[in-house]
């Protein structure tokens, strides 16, 4: 679930952030991390039985919505439809990325997903397609 890997990543950046002695963000990704998990256990509490475990939605301008289990499958997807279609960055609008009707993340044309709004220089991606599987 991507909220349960969003809690993983803030746990593993909480305790970076800490052997670097940056203390003010170890707590900040650390809060994230609890966060993260908390509201991942009462959007899978509140599941019914044989449901989807798909709760992401991928919402792209002018296409068919996508349901994503993962943030790598969010990416996949995004990807796939990319490819079939054969459309360049400037016809291939980014896709938002949703848990219920809350934005979570966008996916950019390469597939990365960052977190919403506009791109700041030093922004990393909330995951990386370019990573191997557990970075």
């Amino acid at each position: 679930m991507l909220l349960l890997d969003l809690a993983a990543d803030a746990r593993h950046r909480s305790r970076s952030s800490w052997e670097s002695r940056k203390v003010f963000v170890a707590a900040y990704w650390a809060t994230v991390a609890v966060y993260a998990g908390h509201v991942a256990r009462v959007l899978g509490g509140i599941r019914q039985r044989g449901a989807s475990r798909k709760p992401f939605r991928i919402a792209q301008k002018g296409y068919a919505e996508l349901a994503a289990a993962s943030w790598k499958e969010a990416s996949d997807l995004y990807c796939e439809r990319r490819d079939r279609l054969g459309l360049g960055a400037s016809m291939y609008p980014e896709a938002l990325l949703l848990v219920a009707e809350t934005p979570v993340g966008r996916i950019s044309y390469n597939g990365r997903i960052w977190m919403p709004g506009d791109w700041e220089p030093g922004t990393e991606p909330l995951y990386d397609n370019r990573l191997p599987a557990g970075h």
